[in-house]
């Protein structure tokens, strides 16, 4: 798949910093987390901030996240790990949702996890 966007730098200083998991797919990060270590993070050039690697991931694949509208009138729009590891930067694992959506399906997952400990 072609790569969109200027991220070939974020690319390849993302080489060697992951793992694949041969039995999920996940790419799961080895090195550096945010401030609040949830989500891999990685210093793109050009850029203050430390990026997030899953969207950098994405970002490389699909280009930028949309500042569009929703079409269900969330406030934005939002990266997904379908694969429910936060580790993983691999942008097959990783699916656009809208702000909605996502809150939803974390809603669904915390209330499957209240049933498999109830039996």
């Amino acid at each position: 798949m072609p790569l969109k966007g200027n991220s070939s730098s974020a690319l390849a200083r993302m080489q060697g910093k992951f793992t694949i998991n041969i039995i999920t797919r996940c790419h799961e990060w080895q090195r550096s987390h945010g401030s609040q270590g949830r989500y891999p993070t990685i210093s793109i050039e050009g850029s203050k901030r430390p990026q997030y690697v899953h969207r950098v991931a994405w970002e490389s694949v699909y280009g930028p996240v949309p500042t569009s509208p929703c079409p269900d009138g969330s406030h934005r729009w939002e990266l997904h790990h379908s694969c429910g590891n936060h580790n993983c930067v691999n942008a097959d694992h990783i699916r656009l949702v809208t702000h909605r959506e996502h809150m939803r399906i974390h809603s669904e997952l915390r209330a499957a996890a209240r049933l498999a400990e109830a039996a």
